[in-house]
Order: C-alpha cells, then structure tokens, then sequence
C-alpha cells in the first residue's frame, strides 16, 4: 500500500499484538527469515530492500 519496509520495532509490536507474546519477539522472527527479517520479507513482499539493509 505505501511501498515501502515497515520498521522491525513496529512489525513485532504488531505481531505481538495479534500473535502473542511468544511469536511476538524478534528472535520468532529471524527464525521464519534467518538471513534478516526485513530484507526476506520485504523482497517476497515485492517492495523495495530497506535503506539500512546491506
């Protein structure tokens, strides 16, 4: 919708909020994409790779 990568801060309060506290981490999350979080999801996503991602 706005084509750019969410904040990984603001993506796992919002998981937290709707998953739970136990998929609600960052460690949750890096084990659904281990080579970085917010350049896999934003590359399956089709939006472009975030700013600080190498």
């Amino acid at each position: 919708e706005y084509n750019t990568s969410p904040a990984i801060r603001a993506l796992v309060k919002a998981m937290a909020k709707k998953l739970g506290a136990d998929k609600g981490n960052s460690i949750y999350l890096y084990k659904l994409f281990p080579k970085g979080p917010a350049k896999q999801a934003t590359k399956i996503a089709g939006l472009p790779k975030p700013a600080k991602c190498l």
